[in-house]
């Protein structure tokens, strides 16, 4: 079996509160993009799990997410037989896209198929959320509203079909570092609704220039001032454009298509990473 694990891209992301726990409570609206890792999995008669991956810097299988994620799957419905699973990475890490996550829900749905496990979206969700808040929503992908500290997650009912070019410099940012430079008390604290009110009628061009919204761009900017630049760089290309989680990446919101050469050859200039994407459905959980 081949499965797509797609990365995620934040139209919204707002930083509600600090937990005692040490997490922080969120609100965000993610957008699954064509930007993808690839897994194949082959179902092994031996009772062990082998991961292949072409990153040199996930060599060390037992730490992957996906290890990870078949283990747990593994353990939980007492599953004798094993796994060989082969993981090609074309999503960055440290990119604010959500590469680790959408490997490890891809691995839960293709197990829960392959070692006949039928078990219901729900239950696998739950079972994600012990991998990473992000896991969850990667299950069924699409256009969510993401609340708690990431596990929450709401549907939107919409149907975006967008262009977007993802710009990320040759450096990752570390979540939990992004986490630790946000101050509060927050200044001007935005209210997720209305963005969500819009994606349900149809967000337009100009809508998305006002409501795109990153509350870690208020932090990491100062420090990071070439994924500042990027931004400022995609709309003076005329794009809507945000930063992606917690950084590094960067996506622009292509207006028109009948630019995207245009914009791509301007891109060449710098020695940035370059994909272009759209928006994307997943079609397994359908």
């Amino acid at each position: 079996m081949i499965v797509k694990a797609p990365a995620k891209i934040n139209l919204y992301l707002e930083i509600i509160n600090k937990r005692p726990d040490g997490y922080h409570n969120i609100e965000s609206v993610m957008h699954t993009v064509s930007l993808f890792d690839i897994l194949e999995f082959t179902e092994l008669q031996e009772d062990k799990i082998e991961l292949v991956c072409d990153n040199a810097d996930l060599f060390d299988s037992k730490k992957n997410l996906v290890y990870k994620a078949a283990k747990k799957v593994k353990e939980k419905y007492n599953i004798t037989t094993g796994v060989k699973i082969k993981l090609t990475k074309n999503i960055p890490m440290g990119a604010g896209l959500g590469g680790g996550s959408s490997d490890a829900a891809a691995t839960i749905v293709a197990l829960n198929k392959i070692w006949k496990i039928n078990d219901d979206i729900k239950n696998l969700e739950l079972l994600g959320a012990t991998l990473g808040a992000d896991v969850p929503f990667f299950m069924t992908g699409g256009t969510a509203k993401i609340s708690g500290i990431g596990d929450v997650v709401e549907k939107i009912n919409t149907n975006l079909n967008y262009d977007f070019v993802l710009v990320k410099p040759n450096f990752g940012v570390s979540t939990p570092y992004a986490y630790s430079k946000v101050k509060f008390p927050l200044t001007n604290p935005r209210k997720i609704s209305k963005i969500i009110g819009t994606l349900e009628r149809g967000l337009g061009f100009e809508e998305a220039k006002v409501l795109f919204f990153n509350r870690f761009e208020d932090f990491i900017f100062d420090e990071y001032q070439e994924i500042k630049q990027i931004r400022k760089v995609l709309e003076n290309l005329g794009c809507a454009s945000l930063m992606s989680g917690s950084g590094a990446t960067v996506f622009g919101l292509v207006q028109d298509k009948g630019n995207i050469d245009f914009i791509l050859n301007e891109l060449k200039k710098y020695s940035w990473n370059v994909w272009l994407a759209s928006s994307f459905e997943i079609e397994r959980q359908k």
